[in-house]
């Protein structure tokens, strides 16, 4: 991997790491924080440190790009290459850590299968963007 395409990865990554941090502090700060507060309630909790997530979440942007890279590399790029990649992220950062929490019964169900749903979309419409600037920037968009 060139220098190029090495700042065109983190460059893609930090874009889909934008576009997920957006589309979560939305989704959870509008919609779900009455909910995330019930429920941290019930556990005679208040929620806090949500921030940890921002870099979180731009690392996964970052890596999201490497693994469309990786699978690209293998498979040859193109859109089923970059909704394997998505979806992978998804059941991945979203599916499977969340799913983890069910069984523990911290918190409703409901608010779980929500969280998933959100990564659905974020995790996605992040990788898209990312993979999108990489490849303008990266080696093969001279």
């Amino acid at each position: 991997m060139t220098r190029r395409d090495w700042l065109a990865a983190l460059a893609g990554g930090l874009l889909a790491g934008t576009v997920i941090n957006v589309c979560e502090w939305a989704a959870h700060r509008w919609w779900l924080d009455s909910a995330w507060r019930d429920a941290f309630a019930v556990l005679g909790r208040t929620p806090r440190g949500w921030s940890a997530f921002i870099p979180a979440n731009f690392w996964l942007g970052v890596l999201a790009v490497l693994a469309y890279r990786w699978l690209a590399a293998r498979d040859g790029p193109g859109r089923g290459t970059l909704l394997r990649t998505a979806a992978a992220i998804w059941v991945i950062f979203w599916v499977i850590p969340t799913l983890a929490m069910q069984p523990l019964d911290l918190f409703p169900n409901t608010l779980l299968w929500l969280t998933i749903a959100i990564g659905a979309v974020d995790g996605p419409l992040g990788t898209i963007a990312g993979v999108w600037l990489y490849e303008r920037l990266g080696s093969r968009g001279r």
